[in-house]
């Protein structure tokens, strides 16, 4: 990705992996940024909100309208049902899923869905706290306490 973005530095990837990425947190802030300078909206009033799509990288062809597509991100202590788009349990002795693309956009923090959402912690490691880059909405069929009791979250760098 590094390599083919050099070629054309002044546009973004179709599908930004955010694991390869020193601080994923300033790539998440310009998507916000832009929002707001576009939307003519207060930038202290943004989140991020995420959209889990069905496809794979090499699928995605065009950018995304508003925001961006990122890719490496994995779900621990669940997993990603792409029919019912959906988290599940996961699966027996599998610890880690490996998520599809997913859209983050910037909306207002006041519009941010909450019903059948778990707000989904994502760090850059499994060593939480300083870690932490930000939260992800994730549809869900079972109540957020069920995802949050069973540590749910999601990880840039898996241990392999």
């Amino acid at each position: 990705q590094l390599s083919r973005w050099t070629e054309e530095p002044t546009s973004i990837p179709v599908v930004v992996d955010l694991s390869l990425c020193f601080n994923p947190q300033s790539f998440l802030t310009s998507i916000m940024q832009v929002t707001a300078q576009t939307q003519q909206k207060e930038l202290d009033k943004l989140t991020i909100m995420t959209d889990v799509t069905r496809k794979q990288p090499e699928e995605i062809e065009t950018a995304v309208r508003d925001g961006a597509y990122v890719t490496g991100l994995w779900l621990e202590a669940a997993r990603w049902d792409s029919k019912q788009s959906c988290l599940e349990e996961c699966l027996p002795r599998v610890l880690f899923d490996r998520m599809p693309v997913i859209v983050c956009r910037a909306i207002l923090r006041e519009k941010l869905e909450t019903n059948g959402v778990y707000t989904c912690p994502c760090y850059k490691t499994t060593f939480r706290g300083p870690t932490y880059v930000f939260d992800a909405t994730l549809r869900t069929k079972y109540h957020p306490d069920k995802w949050t009791l069973s540590g749910v979250v999601m990880l840039l760098e898996v241990p392999m």
